[in-house]
């Protein structure tokens, strides 16, 4: 090979590693989160009595290397998941992808004290405030 296409091929390397360092969510989020997604009202639903949607749920998060998977239960025991990523400042943006194709998002932020964020679900008819605590990573047994 010649001498620049060896410039070449090495330059592409190193910038390529450059872009993925860049790119990678900062560890110090890596882990599992948990805590409630609480619905909203929404003016659909003021004065009645039976809200559309569930009042509240248990939810998880799990980050790892900036990637993000969040999961609850829904009214059927379905496990719903939201994917996603997560940038270096710990904006965090994911969605469901519904059965009709459409997309339900998750958006917040997450720091050492955890997360807070807002969850649309189902066309914004039931939106929820989402807030997790870090959880403790368990020590193994002796």
């Amino acid at each position: 090979m010649p001498i620049l296409g060896k410039s070449w091929v090495l330059g592409a390397a190193l910038l390529a590693g450059g872009a993925i360092a860049a790119n990678a969510a900062p560890s110090s989020y890596d882990g599992s989160y948990a805590g409630t997604m609480t619905q909203m009202e929404t003016t659909s639903q003021l004065g009645t009595n039976e809200p559309a949607c569930e009042h509240s749920r248990p939810v998880n998060m799990t980050i790892e290397g900036g990637n993000v998977t969040m999961s609850y239960l829904d009214w059927g025991k379905n496990t719903i998941h939201y994917r996603g990523a997560l940038n270096p400042t710990g904006a965090l943006n994911a969605w469901h992808t519904n059965g009709d194709g459409t997309r339900s998002i998750l958006t917040g932020q997450v720091s050492a004290a955890g997360f807070t964020g807002y969850m649309d679900r189902d066309r914004q008819a039931c939106p929820y405030e989402v807030t997790m605590q870090p959880v403790a990573p368990r020590t193994p047994a002796r």
